[in-house]
């Protein structure tokens, strides 16, 4: 089996009982009784191993969504299956977080939807307004996930719609 199993299984695990901001490099060589030099030969650092885990075990299939719609319920719907590692992983400012690759995602799906829909909206209140709901999404998303995920994906993004900014609710 090849060693990215592995380091991504020991990071899962770790998610499940700290903050990503918690857990360093060493504690997952540490785990696996492997050198550095290993984890740094497949990942640059603990940020990118949580984006590799990311794709393949909760974004995989969403690599063809193309609205920010699909791509938040399909990923509410996959967060589910592990709400403590997702809001662990999650609890970062790092600009190399998920929780940053993942509003990116969001901003870049909608910025494609609004531009097939020739929004007429000044470009730089349009990025203040996305950036804004990227951020709503995601906090939202961290409240859901701390409650237990009581709600449906539909009622999450139903709620995140209306709480949206104005300027962004015909895209």
């Amino acid at each position: 089996m090849k060693i990215e199993f592995f380091l991504e299984n020991t990071l899962m695990d770790l998610l499940k009982e700290k903050s990503i901001d918690s857990i360093h490099v060493k504690d997952i060589i540490a785990e696996l009784g492997i050198c550095k030099g290993t984890f740094y030969k497949y990942y640059q650092d603990k940020y990118d191993l949580v984006v590799h885990v990311f794709e393949s075990k909760f974004y995989r299939e969403l690599k063809d969504v193309t609205s920010w719609e699909e791509f938040v319920k399909g990923s509410l719907s996959a967060f589910r299956r592990s709400p403590e590692v997702v809001y662990n992983a999650f609890l970062s400012n790092d600009i190399n977080s998920i929780g940053f690759y993942h509003r990116s995602r969001i901003k870049e799906l909608y910025l494609a939807n609004a531009s097939e829909a020739k929004i007429a909206v000044d470009a730089k209140e349009m990025e203040y307004a996305v950036n804004i709901l990227t951020w709503l999404i995601n906090e939202t998303m961290m409240v859901w996930l701390k409650n237990g995920c009581t709600e449906t994906e539909e009622e999450v993004l139903s709620m995140i719609k209306r709480l949206m900014p104005y300027i962004l609710h015909d895209v």
